[in-house]
């Protein structure tokens, strides 16, 4: 039986750093300071790249660097739990901010019957919360796919997907699904699921570099909603 027409629904799949919100090396440094009092070491990891990667893929890399091998499962749910306890003091001392637009576009889309927020994000979803909540904004997102999902990207994708079909009984296209996204692996995880992809150049990813990876849609940041529009209508 095919769909009624109005039980489409558009998903929208949000990253938050460097998307949604900017919380100036708050990650780094309540990372370093959870790997410091779990392992007491002293390295800064400075060289490490943030941007675009997940929690799980970060504690990793980083553990490789510092401590010379991958987490164990106990080492893993120990240092987790210390960087979930210093993350809120972290965002609270940092330059916190909004990326332009953000509030009055998530405003407008809540209004909108037909379009679904969700969130496609590296963070573990504690720390996504933790993240939109010193925003304000946590209350416009109810499902997502997080770092807590998985280490890979294109598959926590996949699983916002999935939650927010289950949610909505499957009445999301994939042509009615945009994943959002700051970085090159925001735009190559969409690529992957057959998703739009619209990449905003709000975080640190130069333009030409997110435009070398073809996003369905590129916007310099949030401010105009009705271009943003245009992009998901």
């Amino acid at each position: 039986m095919a769909r009624k027409q109005e039980k489409i629904k558009t998903l929208l799949l949000f990253d938050i750093d460097g998307t949604l919100v900017r919380a100036e090396d708050a990650t780094r440094k309540a990372m370093l300071r959870a790997f410091h009092d779990i392992f007491r070491t002293e390295q800064t990891f400075e060289n490490v790249s943030f941007v675009g990667r997940t929690d799980p893929e970060l504690f990793q890399k980083t553990s490789l660097i510092v401590l010379g091998h991958r987490l164990g499962e106990r080492e893993y749910a120990a240092l987790t739990e210390r960087y979930l306890s210093l993350l809120p003091q972290e965002l609270t001392n940092c330059a916190f901010r909004l990326m332009p637009g953000v509030a009055q576009l998530l405003e407008k889309l809540t209004a909108i019957e037909n379009i679904l927020l969700g969130l496609e994000t590296g963070n573990l979803e504690t720390s996504a919360y933790q993240k939109l909540k010193r925003g304000n904004i946590d209350h416009y997102f109810s499902l997502g796919g997080f770092g807590s999902d998985s280490e890979n990207r294109t598959e926590l994708v996949r699983i916002a997907i999935e939650r927010a079909r289950s949610v909505y009984d499957d009445c999301i296209p994939d042509n009615r699904i945009f994943i959002i996204g700051d970085s090159p692996h925001d735009i190559i995880a969409g690529r992957n699921v057959g998703a739009n992809t619209l990449a905003v150049g709000t975080g640190l990813v130069p333009k030409e570099k997110l435009l070398a990876e073809s996003p369905s849609y590129y916007l310099s940041d949030f401010n105009d909603i009705h271009e943003f529009m245009k992009c998901v209508g």
